[in-house]
């Protein structure tokens, strides 16, 4: 087990994960507390989790996990995967209910910038799907751009990013505040291989990000709290 995995299950396992998490979190409003629910929890139970799976296990509307996955996917069921997340937590954002969404890189090859790929030989089902998670995701750029903030996040660019960015924007708009955290682990000395370009320090993480961010316009998004419907959402890019 090596990069951002191994650095997430290290960081969550350490006695001073939530002193380390909150301190990354000053200024967003934002605390995660002891009783908060959080995956992973340690190495013992590394698993990252789905939005649609952690939803059932916390203390929001259980309609919500059906809702999400309608709303990303044309057909599935409750076991069809949908984006894995390196770590999801409940919180409490500015006293109310909210959930904290990360993102993390041990190195710049981990960040990815192209768009969904879809097999040849995809069923029709695969296919229904790729263009309903084009719409959600269309659908997110369209509502953030109507908050103020030009965008252009895509199922077809910087996949990885944008749908992560949509779902923030799902939560949001459905009433439940979101902090989206893009964190990048520093020196990870077990991805330092000879080819792997590693963040020396947190300006080396933070220029890489907003490179990145500046493809599909995220960019303009970071440390603002952005209105979406019911709520809103954050995007913050710590490092550790």
């Amino acid at each position: 087990m090596k990069g951002s995995l191994k650095c997430i299950l290290d960081w969550v396992s350490d006695p001073g994960f939530l002193t380390s998490i909150n301190g990354m979190l000053a200024g967003s409003g934002a605390l995660v507390g002891p009783s908060d629910i959080y995956h992973p929890t340690s190495h013992v139970h590394p698993n990252e989790t789905e939005l649609k799976d952690f939803l059932k296990h916390s203390s929001f509307p259980p309609s919500l996990s059906a809702d999400i996955l309608t709303w990303w996917l044309a057909t599935g069921s409750p076991t069809t995967r949908t984006p894995n997340w390196d770590f999801i937590s409940t919180c409490q954002i500015n006293g109310q209910p909210g959930i904290l969404l990360v993102e993390a890189k041990a190195h710049v090859d981990e960040i990815g910038h192209g768009g969904k790929q879809l097999d040849l030989k995809a069923s029709d089902n695969s296919r229904k799907n790729h263009e309903r998670i084009g719409f959600a995701i269309q659908q997110a750029s369209v509502g953030i751009t109507n908050s103020g903030y030009l965008n252009s996040i895509s199922r077809d660019r910087c996949y990885q990013l944008s749908n992560r960015v949509a779902h923030a924007w799902w939560l949001a708009n459905e009433g439940i505040p979101v902090v989206l955290l893009y964190l990048g682990f520093l020196n990870v000395q077990n991805m330092n291989n000879g080819k792997n370009i590693l963040f020396q320090n947190h300006n080396d993480w933070n220029n890489c990000f907003l490179t990145h961010a500046k493809q599909v316009g995220v960019d303009v998004l970071v440390d603002q709290q952005v209105p979406a419907g019911k709520s809103h959402f954050q995007l913050l890019v710590r490092s550790v």
